[in-house]
């Protein structure tokens, strides 16, 4: 009797575990029957102007600045001059005294007249050479252009070039501003040196401004004897301005000369434009902010837009615009969600959610181009929860 009744109990229990087990089944129907339709919320797709952008926080720095340095060994005079006050070309900046006895002053000044005829000279030579370049450039493109038109070469090598004339214009201006000091500095020199046989022991050297712009430093403000070298003023050479924004290697790859910036975040309201003009050829090492080694190149670019009181080093917000398409058919990225490798979206058909493949191609932070998947007038779920699933039954709510 033992024997026979253990077989009966074990089966018995695995009857009532099976039972248990189809109740639970049982139970977990009947609540998903008698739950309602999910809520959700629908965008519809749309073609509109795509614009694709690389984001990333930037800064102002004068566009030319140049540093005025102490003459001759002297004693320097206290300074009238502050930061942000506009000087134009000639200007007295300072006057530093020199005994006009010491021949090895009068040595110094003559020596520094010879030396800026050397920067003139090799300023004109530098001007020279990148006048070379850039026909040489110039008519390489004109070549590539040609090339490209018969189908020869790729867009890419093509505009390889047109970064290079950007390139070589830019070695050009600064060659040319360059030139320009050069002058200045000529005529600087020269002006330390009239009259210095007549003048008095106590007698004054004007210190003489070869730019115009705003005075950007004060390096040295009060009375005190100074050796020569000793930089006294940083000048903007005109208030030109350059925007500088480090990106991402990665990112800087997407960049070209000429690509339109977007500047915000620099205290108005309005959106300022700008455009690339070029990018530094050498990356360089910055760490984040959580200690993360990342590879960083300048682009360099310039306001097209009336400044609107921006001055050197602010922060500014830049948008570079990479690609853009004025008739893209688009899905709100809050639809987008990645499965087996692969970009869905769950469109909103008869009142339920219907499961769609896509092939997505530009994203902006908002919208992504649609290749294939869905058409213009569907409305797709935006941020679906995971109670959304292909066939469940679904209600519009109000944005």
């Amino acid at each position: 009797m033992t024997d026979s009744a253990q077989p009966s109990k074990a089966r018995l229990k695995s009857w009532s575990i099976g039972l248990v087990f189809l109740l639970v089944i049982g139970l977990a129907v009947f609540i998903s029957m008698q739950q309602g339709p999910v809520s959700v919320q629908t965008a519809p797709v749309s073609n509109r102007a795509l614009q694709i952008t690389v984001n990333e926080q930037g800064r102002t720095r004068a566009q030319e600045p140049f540093t005025i340095a102490a003459p001759f060994y002297g004693q320097l005079q206290r300074t009238t001059k502050i930061e942000g006050d506009k000087i134009a070309v000639g200007d007295v900046l300072n006057t530093i005294a020199v005994a006009p006895e010491n021949l090895r002053t009068r040595a110094v000044l003559e020596a520094n007249l010879a030396a800026a005829q050397a920067r003139l000279n090799a300023a004109q030579a530098s001007v020279e050479e990148t006048q070379s370049v850039l026909q040489r450039t110039a008519q390489e493109l004109q070549r590539r252009e040609r090339l490209l038109a018969q189908r020869l070469i790729g867009q890419e090598e093509r505009d390889r070039f047109a970064q290079s004339l950007a390139a070589a214009q830019t070695r050009e201006a600064a060659a040319q501003a360059n030139l320009q000091a050069a002058r200045a500095d000529i005529e600087g020199a020269k002006s330390q040196l009239i009259g210095i046989d007549a003048l008095s022991p106590t007698g004054l050297v004007p210190i003489i401004a070869p730019v115009q712009g705003t005075i950007q430093r004060v390096f040295e403000k009060s009375q005190r004897i100074v050796n020569a070298g000793t930089p006294l003023f940083q000048i903007s050479d005109r208030d030109s301005l350059e925007l500088v924004i480090d990106l991402l290697t990665q990112e800087a790859v997407k960049v070209s000369a000429g690509d339109e910036i977007l500047i915000t975040g620099w205290g108005g309201e309005q959106t300022l434009r700008g455009r690339v003009k070029y990018i530094e050829p050498e990356a360089f090492t910055k760490y984040s902010a959580l200690g993360v080694e990342e590879q960083r190149v300048n682009i360099i670019g310039e306001l097209t837009d009336p400044n609107p009181g921006l001055g050197a080093e602010y922060r500014i917000e830049a948008a570079i615009v990479v690609a853009e398409n004025n008739n893209a058919l688009t899905i709100p990225t809050s639809a987008l969600f990645r499965r087996n490798n692969n970009w869905h979206t769950f469109v909103a058909t008869d009142g339920t959610a219907s499961l769609r493949a896509l092939e997505i191609g530009q994203r902006s932070t908002d919208y992504a181009e649609v290749i294939a998947g869905v058409e213009a007038g569907e409305e797709v779920i935006v941020f679906p929860s995971d109670l959304v699933n292909d066939g469940v039954e679904i209600q519009r709510i109000s944005q």
